[in-house]
């Protein structure tokens, strides 16, 4: 057991990286001071490349080991910062401080907050580089096994069972922020398979089942840490930040983000669409509105007529132009600046009944976390002549329709898009916790493939109450008239595509649902084939539509598909 820390220095290990941030930004010259030195495995790379090495620890025989090695050593007891810090005076002397380090010690200590900060004002003069390296215990393999109860402790590694902080990615980035250290450079340590990759027979944890590739797939997504098995940063003195180590359970936030990206080509439509915001029977949200790629004059006649409102819609505004990408960038763009617990994405040339907002609330009330979805009608759109204020104003020109059904259908949803993103409010945790992004690859359709993802991680809470209008641009430039079929085509399959490459988790009904329709298409099958050898193809297709009236229900969405329904028939019994 006393040997336990005892490993030597190779390459490719988390040694060989806190050496490779200290040989970039130390220098060659001055003191090496290694708090929590150990048996010293840095020693000699560090004397190598010139700095003077000196180990400082509270294990007596670990010190003794290093004496024997020729390097300088003292006691040190970090419990109790304040002699730690004359420690490390007395063991510098006069001498130019180069560097720290602190390898796999700041998580034996319960003052860790206390100690950096005393040593950043320790180190805040010398200009010192300080390399600390951490166990991550948001490493994928500990979230598995905690899902069937196992926090294993062991002699070393991750959960080594000295550890008194469990340290994240996040918590370390509080701690040094709040002490005042700024960072300059990391070189984490990767282990797909930690030490905590046992029992390896355990579904949670052997890497070649799907449960573990599910949980693995929602982890990789939310940060880059899932793999890293210590975090190794190089840091200088800098201000201090306030960073609260502490999470408090409700967060201060409004209820809603609206984000809103804007062209401003259509700014009489714009205008309209803030005023319905005025009116909302619920005021708990933000407006970020996105000019995307605007001129400067056009971007002030934005933020001009945002001005104009009335003050309950300025102060809850914030207008920030985004210059870069595609149509998609923007809604990144925008969910990365949202404060809200949900965010809903709001066209400039849409329309939003009073209870919008009101009724996402109660939803969100009802059933937190899911993806919220109420119904929108449709309604045709012109544009007309310039306004006043610039751009094309619009006119209707076309009843309301109701071509969005007010249930939401899980099934049919990933055969095409039933729920315009204004319909649509989605949890900001999604993309604030689990990363899901826009994929700004895609040209179109780039709402129904956030939607389909986050609707496989959330489930969906559905209202049939009609609370907006998507407009649908007769005349005037749109998605539509500005991409080919073709382009929607690659899309939709990119899409499904990519969504078929992982795996998901489907509600209940999902296998009844399976097997009724395998069972039918087998009889259908079986009857085509019997047909085929019997009757005439004419005579069999009556039969078969008789025998199967599910074919009528297709057949009667339009005669074109009736004829193509008819004709492949047909084909299968020639």
């Amino acid at each position: 057991m006393s040997n336990a820390y005892d490993h030597p220095y190779e390459s490719g290990t988390v040694y060989s990286r806190v050496v490779e941030l200290l040989h970039v930004h130390a220098g060659t010259g001055g003191v090496h001071l290694d708090i929590g030195c150990g048996y010293g495995p840095i020693a000699e790379p560090v004397r190598e490349t010139g700095l003077t090495y000196v180990g400082l620890d509270l294990d007596g025989t670990r010190l003794q080991a290093l004496d024997e090695r020729g390097f300088e050593t003292h006691a040190i007891d970090l419990l109790d910062e304040h002699a730690a810090i004359a420690t490390l005076r007395a063991a510098l002397g006069d001498r130019t401080l180069a560097s720290i380090s602190m390898i796999d010690t700041l998580e034996h200590i319960t003052n860790g907050p206390q100690f950096l900060n005393a040593l950043r004002n320790f180190a805040e003069n010398r200009a010192a580089l300080f390399v600390i390296a951490v166990p991550n215990v948001a490493h994928r393999d500990l979230g598995a096994k905690l899902l069937a109860g196992r926090w294993d402790y062991t002699v070393e590694g991750l959960l080594d069972h000295t550890h008194v902080i469990h340290h994240t990615d996040r918590l370390l980035n509080a701690m040094m922020s709040s002490a005042g250290w700024t960072e300059v450079a990391r070189a984490d340590f990767q282990r797909q398979r930690s030490d905590q990759y046992f029992p390896r027979f355990d579904p949670l944890v052997s890497d070649a089942t799907p449960l573990n590739r599910y949980l693995s797939q929602i982890r990789e997504a939310a940060d880059d840490f899932s793999s890293i098995n210590e975090l190794v940063r190089a840091y200088l003195p800098g201000p201090r930040k306030v960073a609260p180590l502490v999470v408090e359970p409700v967060e201060e936030r409004p209820f809603l983000s609206i984000v809103m990206r804007t062209q401003g080509r259509r700014l009489a439509s714009f205008r309209d669409l803030l005023l319905a915001l005025t009116a909302q029977t619920s005021r708990d949200f933000e407006l970020i509105v996105i000019p995307h790629r605007v001129e400067f004059e056009l971007q002030k006649r934005i933020e001009r007529i945002v001005e104009d409102m009335p003050e309950a819609i300025r102060n809850r505004s914030r207008i920030v132009p985004c210059d870069r990408g595609g149509r998609t960038t923007p809604l990144n763009f925008g969910f990365e600046l949202a404060r809200g617990h949900y965010i809903t994405i709001l066209d400039d040339d849409e329309m939003i009944f009073a209870h919008w907002v009101e009724t996402f609330q109660k939803m969100a009330e009802k059933s937190p976390g899911r993806m919220l979805r109420t119904v929108a009608v449709e309604q045709d759109i012109a544009e007309t002549a310039d306004t006043a204020a610039g751009g094309k104003g619009y006119a209707v020109v076309g009843a309301i329709r109701h071509p969005f059904p007010g249930t939401y259908d899980f099934y049919a949803h990933l055969h095409q898009n039933y729920s315009p993103p204004v319909a649509m409010s989605f949890p900001r945790a999604v993309f604030h916790e689990l990363g899901l992004r826009f994929d700004e690859s895609l040209n179109t359709a780039e709402d129904w493939d956030f939607e389909l993802r986050c609707l496989f991680m959330c489930g969906v809470e559905a209202s049939p109450e009609i609370t907006c209008i998507y407009h649908k641009w007769k005349k005037g430039e749109s998605s539509y008239s500005i991409h080919s079929q073709s382009d929607w085509e690659r899309d939709y399959h990119m899409i499904l595509a990519k969504i078929d490459r992982q795996y998901h988790v489907f509600p209940p009904g999902t296998i009844k649902l399976i097997n009724d329709q395998r069972k039918w298409i087998i009889k259908l099958e079986n009857d085509i084939a019997y047909m085929s050898r019997t009757k005439s193809a004419k005579r069999s297709v009556l039969e078969l539509l008789h025998r199967h009236p599910a074919l009528l229900t297709f057949a009667s969405r339009s005669n074109k598909v009736a004829r193509q329904i008819g004709r492949g028939i047909v084909r299968r019994l020639r």
